[in-house]
C-alpha cells in the first residue's frame, strides 16, 4: 500500500503537504502512512481513493487497474470509452 501512496500523490503532482491537508490530518502522519509505519482508517482509505478517483484494491496492490468506474460521472465515462474507441480505429488502421 505504501508503494501506491507515493505513486499516486506523484502522479498527481502533489506533496505530502498537500496530501495531508485534504485528508485533514498532520504532514508527519501522512508521512508514516506513506512510509508504511502507521495504517490508515477506513474513512481516510475512503477518501483517498475518491480523491483519486481509484478503487481501493488499487491503493492496497490486489489489482493494477487504477479505475473504478463508480468515481466517473457519466459525461466522464461517454468521453473515455469515446477515446478509447479512437484510440482501438486508430492501432488498427496502424497494424493493418
Amino acid at each position: 500500500m505504501k508503494k501506491r501512496l507515493v505513486e499516486l500523490r506523484k502522479k498527481h503532482d502533489l506533496t505530502q503537504s498537500e496530501i495531508a491537508n485534504i485528508l485533514g490530518v498532520h504532514r508527519t502522519t501522512y508521512a508514516n502512512y506513506e512510509q508504511g509505519t502507521r495504517e490508515m482508517d477506513y474513512d481516510l482509505l475512503l477518501k483517498l481513493a475518491d480523491y483519486y478517483k481509484v478503487s481501493l484494491d488499487y491503493i492496497f496492490g490486489r489489482t493494477d487497474l487504477p479505475f473504478h468506474i463508480d468515481s466517473y460521472s457519466e459525461d466522464e465515462i461517454e468521453f473515455m470509452m469515446g477515446s478509447l474507441d479512437l484510440y482501438m480505429k486508430t492501432k488498427n488502421k496502424f497494424l493493418s
